[in-house]
Parts: structure tokens; C-alpha cells; sequence
């Protein structure tokens, strides 16, 4: 059994990771209908997200797991875990709600192209209460609003409160892995029967979809804690792990029922690159991925207002010089219409360049000092690294 001294400072190829799958959300976002669009890959992206939350429940069962006894640690975890989602959730989305007042001043002079409405729908002034106080995932809306990856945040910070009401009421581990697997199962027996949109939901049953990969996470800690990734350490464990996931997102998605073993791949990555012994664990060690991974919460929370910036930039050039450079789908989602692969290839790059450069500065301007601001009103950190936390 591993014990918390021999716990490394930090996951660093799992850190790597979710930075490189923040990125392909990213990109799964741009609507420029091309050769990268279309690639399997990218179009099922989306169940990268999944990833995030088995590796949320791992590093977070990691750093709190047997530090939450109490009232008082409970309050701490509580106002860390607020600290690092809501500051950036709530500067991108004062930046989205400043937009839509810009294309609302606009639109008196320039009829915006397409019969664009500000305010209505997922902009409603309703979503941006609802988005305010992280709850817009919990069916109040038919649809995703303002900045839509963070359906995920909500779910997730609320997930959060559940394993902290978990670790206090089951103060042993073994009950505590008994509830934690009840609400994996739990979890994903309520979006199999509930959900119209099974592992692809994101506004009305997103919470079960959550706390089933989070607390897949959970175990999936104590599996690595207990040694199984000596048994499944290695460059060629990892190379295998690769061709599996690879596999899975080209081929599986569009089969709901197989969809829902995607939770369960990703725990096994997981428990892979936790080890951080492989030919592939050292190459994601270096100083380009390590970036990503310390960038991959802003890469996932930034990129829509990159989008949204500027496909509205975009739309006000068409309706001030009468053009019309974008194609409007029946429920009013704007894109680029198809091009040849040196020019999408280049949006791709110019959008995820974009993407990654504001992610840098929104993790130091806003990211770290919100997390510091915030601190001051919680205890010092546990003594164990919490690893991909921060």
C-alpha cells in the first residue's frame, strides 16, 4: 500500500493531459467545416469532459481524502474548491454579458446579420443569474447558456459538495469507497433512465453524468493507492492506453449504450499515467505540455468567448458592408462554410493560438489571485500535494 509520503509532488503526465484534452474540446467548438472538422478526433471531442471528471475525483480523493472530518475542513475544502472554478466561470462570464450589450448598441444602427436577438434564448438575463450562482446544469434551462462548457463547472462544484458530505459522514475508508461506488453506479443508472441524451448531457441530468466519473475517480484513487498502476506502469502500458482511447472516440460515439464506457477507459488512463514511469509520462513532463496542463482550466473556460468574439466581429463586418461570409444552420449556430485544408488548417491554428495565449494571462491575472483572494478565508492546505488541484 502506498502511503501519502511516498505520493508525488505532482501527476505531471495526468497534469499534461488535461491540458492537451482541453484543447481538443477547444477545438471540437470551432464550427469551420474542413479537413480538421471532420476528423473523428475532433467531432467527439466533447467526451473529453468525462476525462476531467474521473481526474477530478482521483486528484481530489488524493489531496482531501482523509482531511475532511470536520466542520472547519469541510468550510476550507468548500472555499478552495469555489475559489478555483468561480472567478474565471465569473470574469468570462461578465466578458460574454459585455458582448451581448455590444451587439444590443449595434444592432440600433446595423441590423445584426441573421436576425441576431441579444439577449434571448441561452443570453436570456434569467441564464445570467442562473450561470452567476453555478446553477444553470440543474434543468432550469432546455439548452446550454452563455458560456457553454460550463454546464460542467456547475455539476462539478456541486460534486464536489457531495464528496465532502461523503468523506464527513463515512470517517472510514471502507464505507467511504462503499458510498463512493453506490453514487458511480447510483449516478449512472439515473442518466441511462432519465436522460434523453445519455452521455452526451449537459443541461437537465449533467449531475449524475458527473458524479458518475467523479467518483469513478474517487476509486479509481484507491486502486492507485493500493499499487495496481506497478501492474499497468511502462511505456508500453501507456502506448496501449493511447490506441484504446484513439479507438474508443473514432469509433464508439453515436452508439449510446457503448458511450457510457468511456467513464470507466478513462480510469484506466488514469491509473496509467498516474505512475509517470513511461517513454510517453516523460515527454509530457516537458515544458510545452506541462504549460497546458497548468493553463487547462482558462483553455476550457476561455475558448467560447474567443469564439463568440469572433464570430460577433464577424457578423457586424456583414451586416455594416452587406456581406454574408458565414452560414447560418436551422437553429441559428453560425459557421464557416467548408474550405480548403490550408485554410482551415490555419483557423484551427489562429483560434487555438488565440485560445491558449488569453488562457495564459486569464490563469495569472485572474485564475491565481482569485484562488489567492479567496484563500485568505480558508486553513492551510493539507499536508499531502494536491497534485493537479491548486
Amino acid at each position: 500500500m502506498r502511503s501519502s509520503s511516498a505520493n508525488p509532488l505532482r501527476f505531471r503526465a495526468l497534469d499534461s493531459w488535461r491540458g492537451i484534452c482541453a484543447l481538443l474540446v477547444a477545438a471540437h467548438h470551432l464550427e469551420v467545416r474542413g479537413f480538421f472538422y471532420w476528423q473523428p478526433l475532433v467531432r467527439n471531442a466533447w467526451l473529453f469532459v468525462d476525462f476531467f471528471f474521473v481526474l477530478s475525483g482521483f486528484v481530489i480523493a488524493h489531496a482531501y481524502g482523509e482531511n475532511l472530518s470536520h466542520g472547519q475542513e469541510i468550510r476550507s475544502f468548500v472555499i478552495r474548491r469555489f475559489a478555483r472554478l468561480w472567478p474565471l466561470h465569473a470574469t468570462i462570464l461578465a466578458a460574454l454579458v459585455a458582448i451581448e450589450f455590444f451587439h444590443l448598441a449595434i444592432s440600433h444602427i446595423h441590423p445584426i446579420a441573421g436576425d441576431y436577438v441579444a439577449f434571448s434564448e441561452g443570453r436570456s438575463p434569467y441564464a445570467i443569474v442562473t450561470d452567476f450562482f453555478l446553477v444553470q446544469s440543474f434543468g432550469l434551462h432546455p439548452f446550454e447558456t452563455w458560456n457553454g462548457p460550463a454546464w460542467s463547472i456547475s455539476v462539478e462544484f456541486f460534486t464536489y459538495l457531495l464528496f465532502a458530505a461523503v468523506s464527513a459522514a463515512a470517517p472510514k475508508r471502507s464505507l467511504r469507497l462503499l458510498l463512493s461506488l453506490v453514487l458511480a453506479v447510483g449516478g449512472v443508472i439515473v442518466l441511462a433512465r432519465y436522460s434523453d441524451f445519455g452521455m452526451r448531457e449537459t443541461f437537465h441530468w449533467s449531475l449524475p453524468r458527473c458524479v458518475f466519473g467523479f467518483f469513478l475517480g474517487t476509486l479509481t484513487y484507491e486502486a492507485w493507492r493500493r499499487g495496481a498502476c506497478d501492474v499497468v506502469r511502462g511505456t508500453g502500458a501507456e502506448i496501449a492506453a493511447i490506441v484504446l482511447v484513439l479507438v474508443f472516440v473514432t469509433l464508439v460515439p453515436g452508439h449510446a449504450a457503448l458511450e457510457y464506457l468511456a467513464t470507466p477507459l478513462f480510469c484506466v488512463v488514469v491509473l496509467v499515467f498516474a505512475a509517470d514511469r513511461g517513454f510517453v509520462s516523460r515527454a509530457l513532463a516537458m515544458s510545452g505540455p506541462s504549460a497546458l496542463g497548468r493553463w487547462s482550466y482558462s483553455i476550457y473556460m476561455v475558448h467560447t468567448l474567443v469564439l463568440v468574439a469572433a464570430f460577433s466581429s464577424v457578423r457586424v463586418a456583414e451586416s455594416m458592408f452587406g456581406q454574408h461570409w458565414l452560414v447560418l444552420s436551422r437553429d441559428g449556430q453560425a459557421s464557416v462554410p467548408a474550405g480548403g485544408i490550408m485554410l482551415s488548417s490555419l483557423l484551427y491554428l489562429a483560434y487555438l493560438s488565440a485560445t491558449v495565449a488569453l488562457a495564459s494571462q486569464s490563469w495569472r491575472f485572474v485564475e491565481l489571485p482569485g484562488q489567492s483572494y479567496f484563500g485568505n478565508f480558508a486553513r492551510p492546505k493539507p499536508v499531502v500535494s494536491e497534485a493537479l488541484v491548486t
